[in-house]
């Protein structure tokens, strides 16, 4: 897995075309380091993961058997045992 070096902008350039800037970062995964006077002061990634409403909406769409729920609910508790809560309902 290559490592993808940030993209430099200035804090007016993202002010000035934040979509592009936005638009790199979301499709193709490269940080965006933004720097004031020189110096970073920010870096913009990609969000990692998904909050628990869109994996329900995604889990939701998956045609899961009665014992692949069983083990699925078996597995959540066990992450939320060691991670905290993981939508224990």
């Amino acid at each position: 897995m290559g490592i993808l070096k940030s993209m430099k902008v200035t804090a007016t350039q993202l002010a000035n075309d934040s979509k592009s800037v936005l638009d790199r970062v979301v499709q193709h995964g490269e940080p965006a380091e933004v720097q004031r006077h020189g110096k970073s002061v920010v870096q913009i990634r990609r969000k990692v993961g998904v909050d628990r409403q869109e994996l329900v909406r995604i889990l939701n769409k998956i045609k899961f058997s009665k014992q692949d729920k069983k083990e699925l609910k078996r597995a959540m508790d066990a992450a939320s045992d060691v991670f905290g809560y993981a939508g224990r309902d």
